[in-house]
């Protein structure tokens, strides 16, 4: 869907109002509500008018006995419209609650298609600006707009037919007019609907940089750029309040408009109805009655007013969640899974099946979206089932490119990438996710015990199977230790090693078990010291499980079955650990490098 059909007032509200008739019955009390509370303080004034009219053509004071009656039906008006406002507020905030709740699980059933590679187009702190802050300011066009935009037809036309009826058609076209130029003011801008994109687009922008720059806060402090960060940040900060000023500028000229209106239309009202007066004396109650209906019906032109700036930043933010929702899948899914047994097994012996690779890629080309050099040109390689690889090489070589590959994460462009002789596009993405089990260097870590996140991977396992992968893993806290938020209270170390205990869970649920299983290792014992990684590699190889590493301390990757070097998207270099030492070429240099870092 291209971003054209995501333009206009029009086809963001009507794409809102489909969501609207999951609470009809509850919109339609906040509506009915609104339409009485507004004839109702339209009533507060429209009661005393009348009846000072009467005492005005009846020529006499006003009766002790008589000023009661009137101030009891105010009070009780007064009351019943208290009632009547307090539902409208609550039935539409209902309303608006479960429907943006409607459109949160909306949004995430089109963004799964479309994970994790859209992070890297896109921006986590964007996505999560759209998904949760963007939805919440749709709360404004169900809680605020649906009402007010019904009772803005219908309170008007009630007031101009009771003009008609109580004074005649030349007042009644004067409330109309009035009528009509309340409805009219606030959009008097026709820019306004920009302004909000611009600002909420400013706003987003902020967001980001602030996101981008405390996840790469070491990098800032090695190169002394926190004052150009500042200063990128303070630019776009001034372009964003330049346009609150513009806006706040054409606000105050709506509401000096709208007061105007007010005095202005009353006036109005008054001369239209002379003619009444002139014709008979005892017109004046009802005159007096169609005058107050210009200050009675203020609250219906507030209420529009105040959506004439909150609606537009509403609709802005509609039409960015339709955008982000509207991306096409990177991957697309076969109609007819391929089985996800070895290759020709049904036809093949024993042998031939097992001889298969768990794991293989064949010439494969990669280049990322948007890009011009290519990731990958031309690998292949093999994972023999219940081996151990590692991938070597310089920060974008093309290391976490084949693990993404691997995981389904995008689809080579040329060659094929195969899971047990089948390529992982025919497979499709389930069938890989539930074979395919990874731990990151970066693995997120929810708020609570160490046993709620590893129940993530693994809702029904025992307390004795989580203490196995934690030894496996080990990782040596007690099952109910609290983690904190985003793994605050405990180390960096532990964090990967909780990671790591998680996805041996899930690669434990694989079809066929643990030993059907791809595990890959993405910098996960990055935060480790060589001793205890080297314990934590040694233990799975130990499990017989299928393992692809990637990784940049080159020491501990003696035991791995084979190395692959890449430089550039290529491999460079293949071999066992002692073979690529003794050939002293790319691998001998990095490992070189590396051992010299960390002795210093």
């Amino acid at each position: 869907m291209t971003a054209k059909k995501h333009e206009g007032t029009w086809p963001q509200a009507r794409w809102l109002l489909q969501f609207a008739g999951a609470a009809t019955r509850q919109l339609a009390g906040s509506i009915a509500a609104r339409i009485i509370g507004q004839l109702l303080a339209v009533s507060l004034l429209a009661v005393p008018a009348w009846k000072l009219g009467e005492i005005w053509v009846r020529g006499t004071e006003l009766a002790a006995g008589e000023l009661l009656p009137v101030v009891v039906t105010v009070a009780l008006l007064a009351i019943v419209k208290a009632v009547a406002r307090y539902l409208e507020q609550l039935l539409g905030h209902l309303a608006a609650f479960s429907l943006m709740a409607e459109v949160r699980v909306w949004l995430l059933r089109r963004l799964v298609p479309q994970a994790p590679a859209i992070t890297d187009g896109q921006g986590a702190a964007r996505i999560q600006t759209t998904a949760i802050r963007d939805v919440d300011r749709v709360e404004v066009f169900f809680a605020h707009t649906i009402a007010p935009a019904v009772s803005l037809v219908v309170v008007p036309l009630a007031v101009t037919i009771a003009a008609g009826v109580l004074s005649g058609p030349l007042p009644a076209l004067a409330v109309a007019v009035v009528m009509l130029a309340g409805a009219g003011i606030p959009f008097m801008a026709r820019t306004r609907g920009a302004d909000a994109r611009r600002t909420a687009q400013l706003r987003a922008d902020t967001a980001q940089h602030i996101a981008d720059t405390l996840r790469l806060q070491e990098e800032v402090r090695a190169y002394a750029a926190a004052d150009w960060r500042a200063d990128q940040l303070a630019h776009i900060d001034e372009q964003l309040a330049d346009q609150l000023r513009t806006g706040g500028r054409r606000t105050g000229i709506r509401n000096a408009a709208t007061s105007l209106r007010v005095w202005l239309g009353a006036t109005l009202v008054a001369l239209a109805c002379i003619p009444a007066l002139v014709a008979d004396r005892a017109n004046l109650p009802g005159v007096l009655v169609t005058v107050s209906f210009v200050f009675g019906t203020v609250g219906v032109f507030d209420t529009v007013e105040r959506l004439a700036t909150s609606l537009p930043a509403g609709l802005a933010a509609t039409r960015r969640i339709r955008e982000l929702a509207s991306g096409k899948p990177i991957v697309v899914e076969p109609l007819k899974p391929a089985s996800a047994k070895p290759a020709s097994a049904e036809h093949a012996s024993a042998e031939d099946a097992e001889s298969c690779p768990r794991v293989e890629l064949r010439d494969v080309h990669f280049n990322y979206p948007g890009r011009d050099a290519g990731a990958l040109r031309g690998v292949s390689l093999q994972l023999p089932a219940g081996s151990s690889i590692a991938l070597v090489g310089s920060t974008g070589s093309g290391k976490s490119t084949i693990g993404r590959l691997v995981q389904r994460h995008y689809d080579a462009d040329r060659g094929e990438v195969l899971i047990d002789g089948h390529p992982v596009a025919a497979l499709g993405s389930d069938a890989v996710a539930a074979r395919v089990a990874v731990a990151d260097q970066q693995g997120f870590v929810v708020d609570g015990t160490v046993a709620d996140n590893l129940r993530v991977a693994d809702a029904a396992a025992s307390d004795k199977q989580l203490s196995w992968a934690c030894e496996m893993a080990e990782f040596e806290l007690p099952l109910d230790t609290p983690v904190g938020r985003r793994g605050s209270r405990i180390s960096g170390g532990q964090r990967q090693r909780l990671v790591l205990a998680r996805t041996l869970l899930r690669a434990r649920n694989a079809p066929g078990g643990l030993q059907q299983a791809v595990l890959v290792l993405d910098e996960a014992t990055s935060h480790q010291d060589p001793l205890t990684q080297q314990r934590m590699l040694e233990r799975l190889d130990g499990l017989g499980i299928t393992t692809l590493v990637i990784a940049h301390r080159l020491e501990t990757l003696r035991n791995v079955n084979r190395i692959y070097v890449l430089e550039r998207g290529t491999i460079v270099e293949s071999g066992q650990y002692a073979e690529l030492v003794a050939a002293n070429g790319r691998f001998a240099q990095l490992l070189a490098a590396t051992t010299a870092i960390t002795d210093r």
